[in-house]
């Protein structure tokens, strides 16, 4: 059929299924006037089965109404009593069954009375028997038996299948975005079982795709599916005037035109339907068109761009809508729109291939709808070893670092020489370290980021070069240190430290920064006395050399920090004050320092409770980091995270949760799963779950108190994150593992935070709230 000519037929057909049953005789007459075949073809149409229920765009509908009565309830087939009608459609229905005999619950498919003397309808009912007894899957509802009833009305029994519907299952269940790949997978691999038994399903849509009560797909409705091997050319199944059955919003721009089928109409279905899980939105904007503009849409329009239609057209001011925008943008937008091409061969090969590029970018790799270049590809190694990516900014900057120690004692001839030996030297170290770490490895496989890290180790304690072996070293102790890998940091900033010693004595720039590094490490195994000690003493080492203070600004917050963390406010607050001034009254001061020292204020009075002082300084520096033109999203979510701390200590916890979903969502995408900043975040989100959504509560305190145990043993954020599942165990009325957990968790807390602090008063209004419970229940119980 014509392209315009079938515009027309969908046109009259938009307009006629507004119509009730009685009245679209007369709007026929008027819209299809002395055309008869044209009249025929939406007549057809209108008769039709195996499409959606309206208003989701289907062509054909239901030719009767479900709910009326039904005589044939109560009928016994074979050996199984009609108990329910499920579904019907043009051609028969669904009926619940069950069997006298045994205990069985079936889907029994029934041809509808009086179409069984039309030989092409029961040609297609037959097939669909055949075609679902030879598909045994586990995501493919399961044939059980056919036959013929006494009046010659031809049936099958297949698995009953009680699920959601895809979309609502996932919308309900708030999947995330891992989760409905996943689960989209499982799909494909059923889809893929079906092409592999020469069978094209051909009307792939949200309804033919329950999900059980377990979370496990079941794919069903094979009514109009064509099998492969009865022709060389697929056929198109029609309707006596010749139309194709469609749902034109899932329908390939092949099945639009008419055009013989193969598997990847399939493939652009399931695009469809992937488009649609993981932006909530269709891609041609269904909904809000008739069905012949739905159909010109498939055939002329690109959809756009998931990401960009969640932009677009979603809540923009949404934190949760940017985030969404920013996990999709990259790959996921070219999986969908591969699957999505107007041209078939240009699509997925097969529903495996789609499936095989989720598994891919799932596992952080390079799929294959992304351009192959060497850029990408590293990219992606990268962003699966985020730790290499710093062994190659840091060593690859050795060079420049090495030039400027000396600079101090050479002239201009001698330290051109020494800046190329250095990078020479430096090059060759990290070729080096990359050897060592592939040496006991296949040919194809990636090393990981530890291995790197572990040979660069070894190599660093045996290089002759003193300059360069205190700066490697150094590097790699600051690896280590934001790895958790406390005792490998420790080790290699100790020897850097005494390399400097015996380099260039005691009194020298590196050989304080190199005790500036201990402190950190310190600092961050939360021996706050001790670090508050060590940038004391780095402090009053530069003071000798003659720094003036703003010269050593970042050491002063990092004192104020270590301060903060033991309760010591006013001494804190001083320094931070000092600093910020020193930096508004300085013309080189980046836009990053002076963030920097709001947020550390924010942090200070946040910890003491001062939540206004807090809020006005966390606010302005998450406003200068996101102003900034190369915004450090890293650095912009932990002003998100301490925002979100604040909002939740004043009791606004759902502008709290946003903040933290907001958070979650940017360091997901930018560190491992196990990295300690996703676990705070995980923790915090919690606290503010707990009464809406305790499940999910449960489930990030359990991955956070395993990042937490396993980077710092015995630590107050593992306390925290205990102290929060006490008040979840108190809500459960566990009371004695509430005990355990917020007794422990409150004294933890107290002893690394000091009594004042507000992390330590919030674990002591949790263990009240828990004791003035366990008192409740006591009083109730007695009375």
């Amino acid at each position: 059929m014509p392209t315009e000519r079938l515009y027309r037929v969908l046109e009259i057909l938009d307009e006629v299924l507004e119509l009730p049953t009685a009245g679209r005789g007369e709007c026929l007459d008027r819209l299809c006037g002395d055309d008869a075949a044209l009249r025929a073809e939406v007549e057809a149409l209108l008769d039709g089965d195996g499409a959606e229920e309206q208003p989701q765009g289907a062509l054909a509908a239901p030719a009767f109404d479900i709910h009326s009565a039904d005589p044939e309830i109560g009928r016994k087939i074979g050996p199984y009593r009609l108990v329910e009608l499920l579904d019907r459609g043009g051609m028969g229905a669904v009926y619940l069954a069950e069997r006298d005999d045994i205990e069985q619950r079936v889907a029994l498919k029934l041809i509808r009375r009086g179409l069984d003397t039309d030989r092409d309808l029961v040609r297609r009912f037959h097939k669909e028997r055949q075609i679902l007894a030879r598909l045994e899957h586990p995501h493919i509802a399961r044939f059980l038996t056919g036959g013929t009833t006494e009046d010659n009305l031809p049936f099958f029994a297949m698995e009953l299948v009680q699920g959601q519907p895809i979309d609502s299952y996932c919308k309900e269940h708030e999947l995330s975005i891992e989760q409905k790949l996943r689960l989209f997978c499982k799909v494909c691999s059923a889809v893929h079982f079906a092409h592999r038994n020469l069978v094209i399903h051909r009307d792939l849509k949200p309804s033919n795709l329950l999900i059980t009560a377990d979370g496990e797909p079941k794919l069903l409705d094979f009514g109009i599916a064509k099998l492969l091997d009865e022709g060389l050319v697929p056929e198109v199944v029609q309707t006596a005037s010749g139309q194709a059955l469609m749902t034109p919003r899932y329908a390939s721009p092949e099945q639009i035109r008419l055009e013989p089928l193969t598997t990847a109409s399939d493939v652009y279905s399931l695009g469809v339907l992937l488009y649609e899980l993981l932006t909530g939105l269709d891609p041609y904007r269904s909904r809000e068109r008739r069905n012949d503009e739905v159909a010109r849409a498939i055939l002329e329009e690109e959809p756009e761009r998931p990401s960009t239609a969640v932009r677009r057209r979603g809540d923009r001011a949404s934190a949760q809508n940017r985030s969404l925008a920013q996990r999709l943008h990259g790959d996921l937008d070219s999986i969908v729109l591969q699957a999505m091409r107007k041209e078939p061969d240009l699509r997925y090969g097969s529903a495996e291939e789609l499936a095989r590029d989720l598994e891919m970018h799932l596992a952080g790799r390079p799929v294959r709808a992304r351009t192959g270049t060497l850029r990408y590809r590293t990219g992606k190694f990268l962003r699966r070893n985020w730790l290499v990516l710093i062994v190659l900014g840091t060593f690859l900057g050795l060079s420049g670092s090495l030039a400027t120690v000396s600079r101090r004692a050479a002239i201009e001839t001698e330290q051109a020489d020494r800046e190329r030996e250095s990078a020479d030297e430096a090059m060759g170290f990290l070729v080096d370290i990359f050897r060592a770490a592939d040496s006991t490895r296949s040919r194809t496989a990636d090393p990981s980021a530890r291995e790197v890290l572990q040979a660069g180790k070894v190599l660093a304690l045996d290089l002759e070069d003193a300059q360069l072996q205190i700066i490697a070293t150094s590097r790699l102790g600051e690896i280590f240190r934001n790895l958790g890998q406390f005792e490998d940091a420790e080790e290699m900033l100790e020897k850097s430290h005494e390399l400097a010693i015996e380099h260039y004595g005691e009194e020298h720039e590196e050989v304080v920064a190199r005790k500036n590094d201990l402190a950190v490490v310190t600092f961050d195994q939360q021996d706050y006395p001790l670090a508050e000690q060590k940038f004391r003493q780095v402090i009053a080492a530069k003071e000798r050399l003659g720094q003036e203070p703003p010269g050593f600004q970042t050491t002063r917050s990092n004192l104020a920090s270590a301060l903060t963390f033991q309760g010591k406010f006013p001494e804190a607050e001083r320094l931070l004050v000092e600093v910020l001034e020193e930096r508004r009254a300085e013309k080189e001061t980046t836009d990053q320092e002076l963030a920097t020292s709001h947020y550390n204020l924010a942090f200070l009075y946040y910890t003491s409770g001062e939540l206004e002082e807090a809020a006005g300084n966390c606010l302005k520096a998450l406003e200068i980091r996101r102003s900034q033109s190369k915004p450090s999203v890293a650095r912009i979510a932990s002003a998100l995270n301490l925002l979100a701390n604040i909002e939740a200590a004043e009791g606004r916890r759902e502008k709290a949760r946003e903040l933290y979903e907001e958070a979650l969502a940017i360091r997901l995408e930018r560190l491992t799963e196990d990295h300690p900043q996703v676990a705070t975040t995980r923790a915090n989100l919690a606290a503010v779950l707990l009464g809406e959504d305790p499940e999910r509560a449960e489930e990030l305190l359990a991955r956070a108190l395993e990042t937490f145990d396993a980077a710092y043993p015995g630590g107050w954020q593992a306390a925290v994150a205990r102290s929060i599942l006490g008040e979840l165990r108190t809500r459960q009325g566990r009371f004695d593992e509430a005990e355990g957990l917020l007794t422990a968790a409150e004294r933890r807390i107290r002893e690394v935070r000091g009594a004042g602090s507000l992390p330590s008063r919030l674990a002591r209004e949790r263990l009240e709230g828990f004791l003035r419970a366990r008192a409740s229940l006591a009083a109730g119980i007695e009375a």
